[in-house]
């Protein structure tokens, strides 16, 4: 069997796997008649061939339904084909499928052009991230590590994990993870940001490479979409390439043509997309965010990431923001001595454009000239962080308008100052843990909606939320100034916007004042104004810290009110992880962070001193006493 490319459908109750199976033979054995079997669940048919090809049909009734990751469960079916002669087996192709139904939803509507995916029916606000090759050396990236990665995908809320188009057809492997997983997968066709010649030797080449690609990931049930390339449409339009061209190929027949035709003709289960960001036709921009899935760089590359607040795209599919690695990460690959912004090691592993102007220049916005590299280094961190959740929160309330958001990105492929949640030496990001909070079911956060501030409780639950939320209007050092409390009912997969009185949700001093919304141990919090122009208190905290072998529980109560309290474990040893990243505490409350991959000995001779030098809050970067 030269391939097996099975077409798994369902319809009502009942699955059907219609498995496509081209033949190698021989001269002599050309017209032989053969036998081909197929198995899945209980159940085979069996059919002769005597040609170089087939299609055999296998009936599943009562499929169970693969859903996504949040949606319910993941059932796997080991799909069987064996090829026969006369009772003898020449061949044996096994994968597992799942059974599903994926559509597209692009229908025009009174906000433009939809860019929705369901599965089974069911609607999906989309949890994502663009996944890159996870190392410059793609050989060493084992199952294992495929698996590591595409777990902590999951753990942080991810649902679909774009396969960007300038990287590589990952392994099996990796697809076989978000099999299991419940990770959607967006396949990007290989190409990006450039432009490229249709003629031929190229274009048959690029033909053979879709449709064996095709046909060898068409058993995933995790696949979901095909993605003809990534901004080579808006590249055309809007980066100078079209004068420079003067009317020659660039890659428009694949997206609009080629592609879209192997795909019709070996995958129509799937939608197609004929590029990201793309409006649908010439007829709009193709980054016009009324229309399909969009990309916004302009917030990191030009302005600042309230921009993100002046768009309600129907899919944002590509938006980011750098910082640099873990700090253990830096002195692991980096001998700068001593570690500043812009030594040497520092600009090599910073690839972006200008990265280090474009991350100072975000820091600007918000906060005063870090003091020094420790500062810098954590500013940025902090600053990525909120950036993500500006987009997220913002969109994220505007479902179902807009369909989904994928960050760039998830991983990095080595060890450099990016816009990856995971650094390239598989240490978490503050990034990492806010998409924790951003990405999980439920999410309550501050909004505005015609000029007047809400809170936005966003259920994307299969359970109903109900509760009340308490808003408060504090000074800075912990005074109440006003308070309420909002009960709120939210169906399932569904956004409620709760009103406010202007007494709680107006602040009436920029400087000293602060808003905080709690409900079903959520928590949002939205100063007056910038923090380099906010009277922070001096940050105070009490420590106290419990060892059990390597694990270190550090247990933090504040004394006064302590914005994006981070405590960066690496620093206590380049194993150490902790469990929490930013967490902002009022006067009197206590977190409890527990840091893991200590030796135990090591966990044992720390004391408060020495967590101490661990710990960083934006109090003391803006010119509060470091606590």
């Amino acid at each position: 069997m030269a391939s097996v490319r099975p077409l798994v459908t369902v319809t009502g109750a009942d699955g059907r796997i219609e498995a496509h199976v081209e033949l190698e033979r021989t001269a002599s054995g050309a017209g032989r008649e053969l036998t081909l079997t197929i198995e899945a669940a209980g159940h085979t048919a069996v059919q002769n061939v005597s040609s170089g090809s087939a299609v055999i049909v296998l009936e599943v009734p009562g499929a169970e339904l693969w859903w996504p990751r949040g949606y319910g469960d993941q059932p796997l079916y080991d799909c069987v084909v064996t090829l026969s002669d006369a009772g003898r087996v020449l061949d044996r192709w096994e994968r597992r499928v799942g059974f599903r139904t994926v559509e597209l939803d692009r229908s025009p509507d009174e906000h433009g052009t939809a860019f929705t995916l369901s599965v089974n029916g069911q609607p999906i606000f989309a949890r994502g991230v663009n996944w890159i090759p996870d190392d410059a050396l793609p050989a060493r990236v084992t199952p294992e590590r495929y698996r590591r990665r595409l777990v902590q995908a999951a753990e942080a809320g991810v649902d679909l994990v774009r396969v960007w188009g300038g990287g590589i057809y990952e392994d099996r492997a990796f697809y076989d993870a978000c099999d299991e997983l419940g990770l959607m997968v967006w396949q990007d066709f290989l190409f990006a940001c450039a432009a490229y010649p249709e003629e031929q030797p190229l274009r048959g080449e690029i033909e053979a490479e879709a449709r064996e690609n095709v046909t060898r990931l068409s058993p995933h049930a995790s696949l979901v979409l095909w993605n003809g390339n990534n901004e080579n449409l808006w590249g055309f339009r809007d980066w100078g390439w079209e004068p420079r061209l003067a009317g020659d190929s660039w890659g428009e027949g694949y997206y609009l043509g080629l592609l879209p035709r192997v795909v019709a003709e070996l995958d129509p289960t799937r939608p197609y997309q004929a590029g990201s960001p793309w409006s649908g036709s010439w007829d709009h921009h193709p980054n016009d965010p009324a229309h399909g899935p969009s990309h916004f760089w302009e917030a990191w590359n030009r302005r600042d990431y309230g921009d993100y607040l002046g768009h309600v795209p129907r899919f944002a599919a590509e938006f980011g923001w750098q910082a640099p690695p873990a700090h253990a990460t830096l002195r692991e690959w980096l001998g700068d001595d001593p570690l500043a912004s812009t030594s040497p090691g520092m600009l090599h592993h910073q690839k972006a454009e200008d990265g280090n102007g474009k991350l100072d220049r975000g820091l600007a916005h918000h906060f005063t000239v870090p003091g020094d590299f420790d500062q810098w280094h954590y500013l940025t961190q902090v600053n990525q962080a909120r950036a993500i959740a500006t987009g997220v929160a913002h969109w994220r309330s505007h479902w179902p308008v807009c369909g989904g958001t994928v960050v760039w990105q998830l991983n990095d492929c080595w060890p450099v100052t990016s816009w990856a949640a995971i650094d390239g030496a598989e240490r978490l990001k503050p990034l990492y843990h806010e998409l924790r909070r951003l990405y999980a079911d439920r999410l309550l956060t501050f909004q505005s909606r015609d000029g007047a501030r809400v809170l936005a409780a966003d259920n994307q639950s299969p359970e109903p939320w109900q509760g009340t939320a308490v808003v408060r209007r504090l000074r800075a050092d912990g005074t109440g100034l006003a308070e309420e409390h909002v009960p709120f009912t939210v169906p399932p997969r569904s956004v409620g916007l709760l009103p406010l009185t202007a007494e709680v949700a107006e602040i009436k001093d920029a400087a000293g004042e602060l808003l905080v919304a709690d409900a079903g141990g959520l928590r949002d919090v939205v100063l007056g104004g910038p923090d380099k122009e906010f009277g922070y208190p001096p940050a105070e905290l009490d420590l106290r810290l419990d060892v059990s072998g390597g694990t270190l529980m550090v247990v933090i109560t504040a004394r006064a009110f302590v914005r994006d309290l981070l405590l960066q474990a690496d620093r206590l040893g380049p194993a150490a992880t902790a469990d929490r990243g930013l967490v902002t505490l009022l006067p009197g409350e206590s977190v409890t962070i527990t840091v893991s991959g200590l030796p135990a000995a090591d966990a044992a001779r720390l004391d408060a001193a020495g967590v101490r030098s661990a710990l960083f809050c934006v109090n003391a970067a803006e010119g509060a006493s470091r606590p």
